[in-house]
């Protein structure tokens, strides 16, 4: 690196700039869609394991662990290349991503959310059942709404691994950060300027979930 001469104007131009705005775009799009697919995924197969539910408690069992276990760049090139074979149409780069980043979102939402409902005391739902409430209602209005609360930090960290994970799409050539980053090296041929860039970028969008994440785990803490 002796004698490397930086030059840090190539990241300053209109169409870097431009490329960085579409993709931050991206990143957003499909880390919130991600988290919200996955948040629904996960509740369900939560409610299955922890009420042993019967097919669903099976079926959400293999599902985190398949997507638990396996890496999520295999579970990525799969959706894309092999699910419009065996569906027999073909699906988009971006909904291949928001597929692959949902389901192995939810193989964690699920624990997690497992986690918060086991949390609440047995003495709430044996309240609920003097109440008269069923276990669908106590279900739906009680334990719940607790455990949302109980594990929204959690959750929040959640939607920062997806953020940073989604630079992992670029390998199916949808243009989020990483992807407009590497058209720009072959553009400009100054990777190191171009990449660092790209690191000060992923850590402006993540640094202030990362706070945000900080009150919640101080503001939801469990007596």
């Amino acid at each position: 690196m002796n004698g490397y001469t930086w030059h840090w104007e190539v990241i300053w131009t209109a169409d870097f700039l431009s490329l960085v705005l579409a993709g931050v775009k991206y990143v957003i799009l499909v880390s919130a869609a991600a988290l919200t697919i996955g948040s629904a995924l996960g509740l369900v197969a939560a409610v299955g394991r922890t009420y042993r539910i019967p097919i669903v408690n099976q079926a959400a069992y293999l599902y985190v662990d398949f997507f638990r276990t396996t890496p999520l760049l295999v579970q990525l090139i799969w959706i894309f290349y092999v699910l419009p074979i065996i569906l027999g149409f073909s699906l988009s780069a971006v909904t291949s991503g928001i597929i692959a980043l949902s389901l192995n979102a939810g193989a964690y939402l699920s624990e997690i959310f497992r986690a918060g409902l086991v949390s609440i005391g047995r003495g709430q739902r044996d309240a609920a059942h003097v109440l008269g409430l069923s276990s669908r209602q106590t279900l739906r209005y009680i334990l719940v709404p607790q455990a949302l609360r109980r594990v929204l930090p959690a959750t929040a960290n959640v939607f920062i691994t997806l953020v940073k994970e989604s630079s992992i799409l670029s390998v199916i050539a949808i243009p989020e950060l990483t992807y407009a980053a590497q058209n720009y090296v072959t553009t400009t041929f100054r990777p190191l300027e171009v990449y660092t860039a790209l690191a000060v970028l992923y850590f402006l969008l993540t640094y202030p979930l990362s706070v945000i994440t900080t009150y919640l785990e101080r503001r939801f803490v469990v007596p």
